[in-house]
């Protein structure tokens, strides 16, 4: 599989787990506390595989 959807699967696995645990425990606790904290790397991680593959100057526009 490649490198990009690798980064993608993984960081979407993560941020719906990291929901569910910030959906499931008290607010403010250190669980939900490491909920967000996962869900900001799992996004991160969606975030990175996706840029990966785009072409420098991909949302350029008119200018061809």
């Amino acid at each position: 599989m490649e490198r990009f959807v690798q980064s993608i699967v993984a960081g979407g696995v993560v941020l719906i787990g990291a929901c569910w645990l910030v959906a499931l425990v008290e607010f403010g606790s250190a669980p939900w506390l490491v909920g967000v904290a996962l869900a900001l790397l799992g996004s991160g991680a969606v975030v990175a595989g996706i840029l990966t593959e785009l072409e420098s100057g991909a949302f350029t526009v008119g200018e061809e």
